[in-house]
């Protein structure tokens, strides 16, 4: 069973405006829906399009710490996935769904780092919030971890061991590229 996990906004849509009216609107436009952040500028390896899968429900919990998942589960070269429930609760572009969003805590950005995974999702605005946002993006990007932010149907995810297919256009100039995360699980699960 395949699951596509990419949110993409319509083309009428505010945030698009607003977007195309910034003095950058190439590279904000990148940040807008389901977007890979690469404000370094790094190369992404090319095996990274193809990563095994665990996806923690961390609903109702504002800043997930350590204690919150089982570490035990995250492997090498995986593709972690936080269900925060945020894009469930809030309509993407409202005003809620930007401000006060679920975060990932210092302590847990640091062991998904030791642990040299591949990518976080994330279905909300970010790792962290406010102007913590980008600094959480640059220090995963440096030990070649991609944060994905603005994923979808998380709740669609039942089964423990899945793979995930990211794919992605690279640009010399944004920082939110373009991506699309699709998960692969096996069909037993879902009953």
């Amino acid at each position: 069973m395949l699951i596509d996990l990419t949110f993409s906004v319509a083309q009428n849509s505010e945030l698009i405006d607003w977007a195309k009216s910034q003095d950058n609107s190439h590279i904000a436009l990148g940040h807008i829906g389901t977007h890979l952040d690469t404000h370094n500028k790094t190369s992404i390896p090319l095996e990274y399009f193809k990563s095994s899968g665990v996806c923690f429900d961390v609903r109702g919990i504002a800043e997930i710490s350590l204690e919150d998942i089982d570490l035990k589960l995250i492997t090498a070269d995986s593709f972690v996935l936080f269900r925060t429930g945020q894009m469930e609760k809030y309509s993407y572009g409202d005003k809620k769904y930007f401000t006060n969003h679920p975060q990932l805590s210092h302590d847990l950005i640091n062991e998904l780092i030791h642990k040299k995974i591949r990518f976080i999702g994330i279905d909300c605005a970010g790792i962290r919030q406010h102007c913590e946002h980008e600094q959480a993006d640059r220090l995963c990007e440096k030990n070649t971890i991609y944060v994905i932010e603005n994923l979808q149907n998380l709740s669609m995810i039942s089964s423990s061991n899945f793979m995930v297919y990211t794919m992605w256009l690279d640009d010399i100039e944004m920082t939110g590229l373009k991506c699309r995360v699709i998960v692969e699980q096996d069909e037993k699960s879902n009953k």
